[in-house]
């Protein structure tokens, strides 16, 4: 009777770790080279919840962002419940520091008042070897980016 619950209960929990519902873990290191500080923020909950999903690349409804100082690195990470929030591109926006924390939320969405705004696809960030800076590096140049890489 024991060989037989030990199977159902195996059954069980490889059926469920399949799961498409699952958490997803969606990770990469940002690192602001640049000698001012930074807010990035990533396009990823889509308008029902204030946020932006590519191919929305307006600036979120809501006022939000994660501050970086001028030369840090470090390690940033998210999780989603749906596997599929973004397999095609996602949208990482760059905002000056004093432009965050000076204007008004709906000045900087309607005059879009960002830095950088990088277009990634899972490829591009694998590519960067999960590693992703601003300024954009020349390993950037071909990948999409408003303004574009150079300008």
């Amino acid at each position: 009777m024991k060989p037989l619950k030990i199977t159902i209960l195996l059954s069980v929990f490889l059926t469920l770790a399949g799961c498409p519902m699952m958490d997803y873990d969606y990770s990469f290191r940002f690192s602001n080279n640049s000698t001012r500080d930074v807010y990035i923020y990533l396009g990823v909950i889509g308008r029902d919840n204030g946020g932006t999903l590519y191919p929305d690349t307006a600036v979120a409804e809501v006022k939000c962002g994660v501050l970086f100082k001028k030369e840090e690195s470090r390690f940033y990470s998210y999780s989603r419940t749906k596997k599929d929030i973004w397999t095609d591109t996602l949208s990482l926006f760059i905002f000056d520091a004093d432009t965050f924390d000076t204007h008004n939320w709906e000045e900087i969405k309607n005059d879009y008042k960002i830095l950088q705004r990088y277009d990634l696809s899972p490829q591009d960030i694998k590519q960067l070897d999960y590693k992703i800076t601003y300024p954009p590096t020349g390993a950037m140049k071909d990948m999409k980016m408003f303004p574009p890489y150079g300008q």
